[in-house]
């Protein structure tokens, strides 16, 4: 018997260092491929990319190990020192977090979530903000809390449509599914859990699928569709192996044990009730024990004492851990701490926008005023120039006025000039013949006279040589009185208006009365041209077709 007791503790101890070996192993390649992509992270300078990065690090199963969760946030909160970038900042805050509530201490999960939701409302970055505020909403959740967590995943659903990350928009819609379950709302949870069961078949996302199922399988077992349930537990339980998660195979087992207690099946629910207990013993998720606890002490209560003690000692011990006391009084201090800066932060946005609004409204003002001031000023220079202008006009107008009637007054002196000069002239080219005719009257009277005498003398010879001279006199006369004759008829024409049609013109007439009158001016110079002058008048020329008033004078 020794030798047998000897060998089975020889055997578990291989096994036990087998098991801490491929622990360590396994440890060892989390750890290699983290530290890879926090290599990748601090030399990448897109946002959004480097966002992208960090949750990678749950691809390498690290919520299996809240120690090692806690250890991430730690490797981020340097980088973030080191690179000074206040996303990675936040998102460690938020690792940090993860790992205490993992851990089941959710009063430092609380605060650290808090800080984490805060940095990201100041960088404004939705990623981030959906990240953590679904974080956050998990310390609720897992208290039972279904209002609270249901407001924080509705709010990082929204953030993270606003972002280019797939996987940020599934976490709260998979948490949303599980928060309707629990309020009984089955269609829409089944609504929620179905669209990210789907997004992560999309995607590939394999790391939450476990969780997803259950919540499908729990749904359709309430709707009492149970071969759908079943179906989908078993699709749960296979991903949650697979996963090697502690957790998620507390959480399956969890499930099923309700299912059949829903069914009635008593044996199967104290089979998956136990087996969820055993899965996180001598781990940190034995506050996880506190449903099938629960649900063992419910079953054991009438039938059997030293479990129903046994079950209930994990229970308190579960209880304890998630309802304490004090841990009940910093949760509520904290989360109304919570609630108060929301409110301030509230009133600080609206105070913002009212400041901005009340700052756009002068700005609006002033340019409204400068504008009035500029267009005051421009009416008040238009009035002045526009005066300026109506003077002016004015005073051109007077001097136009001035202008119009010196013309006219120059224009009447002009003609009176004109006129003055015309009539001269008129009075001298009629004075001519008018002399000639005075002359011959006057010696005609003398001649006359003369004849008188020498008539009563008897003179006859004498007489007749007078009355010779005084009929040649007559002629003269008659020749000048229809010289003048001529001039006033000339200016008669050439005052009458003409049609200007052209019509036939004696240009004879003209030319021999124009040498006619020069004749009083130099008779000497021109009669010896006189015969001459009538040798070249030419017949034909008689007659021409010319404007008559051009030689009417």
């Amino acid at each position: 018997m020794n030798i047998i007791r000897y060998l089975i503790i020889a055997i578990s101890l291989i096994v036990s260092v087998q098991t801490a070996t491929s622990q360590q192993d396994l440890f060892a390649g989390i750890r290699h491929e983290q530290d890879s992509l926090l290599t990748e992270i601090e030399h990448e300078p897109d946002d959004t990319k480097r966002i992208d990065l960090i949750l990678s690090i749950y691809k390498t199963r690290v919520e299996a190990y809240p120690l090692m969760v806690l250890e991430v946030g730690q490797k981020l909160a340097k980088l973030a020192q080191k690179t000074k970038d206040p996303i990675t900042e936040s998102i460690s805050w938020g690792f940090f977090g993860q790992g205490y509530r993992l851990s089941g201490d959710y009063t430092k999960a609380l605060e650290c979530h808090h800080k984490a939701v805060a940095l990201a409302e100041n960088r404004q970055q939705s990623h981030s903000f959906a990240i953590t505020k679904n974080q956050m909403a998990h310390v609720y959740k897992d208290r039972d809390e279904n209002e609270k967590p249901s407001d924080l995943y509705h709010e990082a659903l929204a953030s993270a449509r606003e972002g280019k990350n797939s996987e940020a928009a599934i976490w709260p819609m998979m948490n949303l599914g599980a928060i309707y379950l629990a309020l009984n709302q089955l269609d829409t949870a089944l609504l929620y859990s179905m669209e990210s069961y789907n997004r992560c078949i999309a995607i590939n996302l394999q790391r939450n699928m476990p969780y997803i199922l259950s919540n499908i399988a729990s749904t359709y077992s309430k709707m009492g569709n149970n071969t759908l349930a079943l179906s989908y537990y078993h699709k749960a339980l296979s991903s949650a192996i697979e996963s090697q998660s502690a957790r998620y195979m507390n959480q399956t087992y969890t499930a099923l044990a309700e299912h059949y207690q829903r069914t009635g099946h008593e044996d199967s629910t104290l089979y998956y009730a136990k087996k969820a207990i055993t899965e996180t013993q001598n781990t940190l998720f034995t506050f996880l024990s506190i449903k099938p606890a629960k649900l063992l002490t419910d079953i054991y209560e009438n039938s059997n004492a030293d479990s129903t003690l046994k079950y209930l000692k994990i229970y308190r011990a579960a209880n304890d851990s998630l309802f304490s006391t004090r841990n009940e009084q910093q949760l509520q201090m904290m989360t109304f701490e919570e609630d108060q800066r929301q409110i301030e932060l509230e009133k600080e946005k609206i105070n913002y926008r009212n400041k901005i609004k009340m700052n756009m409204l002068l700005g609006g003002l002033g340019t409204f005023l400068l504008i009035a001031l500029i267009l005051f000023r421009n009416n008040k220079q238009k009035q002045k120039a526009n005066t300026l202008l109506h003077r002016q006009k004015k005073e051109i107008e007077n001097t136009l006025s001035k202008l119009k009637t010196t013309q006219a007054q120059l224009v009447q002196s002009e003609k009176m000039a004109s006129l003055g000069e015309l009539t001269a002239g008129i009075a001298h080219e009629i004075q001519n013949p008018l002399n000639f005719v005075n002359n011959f009257s006057e010696v005609n009277k003398e001649l006359l006279l003369e004849m008188k005498e020498e008539i009563e003398k008897g003179n006859l010879p004498e007489v007749k040589a007078i009355a010779t001279d005084i009929i040649a006199n007559e002629e003269k006369i008659n020749h000048h009185g229809k010289r003048a004759d001529a001039i006033v008829k000339g200016m008669l024409q050439h005052s009458r208006s003409s049609s200007g049609v052209k019509e036939p013109t004696d240009i004879n007439a003209p030319v021999m009365n124009t040498f006619a009158s020069l004749t009083t001016v130099s008779a000497q110079r021109i009669k010896p041209l006189m015969p001459h002058l009538r040798q070249t008048m030419i017949p034909q020329l008689a007659l021409s077709t010319l404007y008559p008033r051009i030689w009417a004078g």
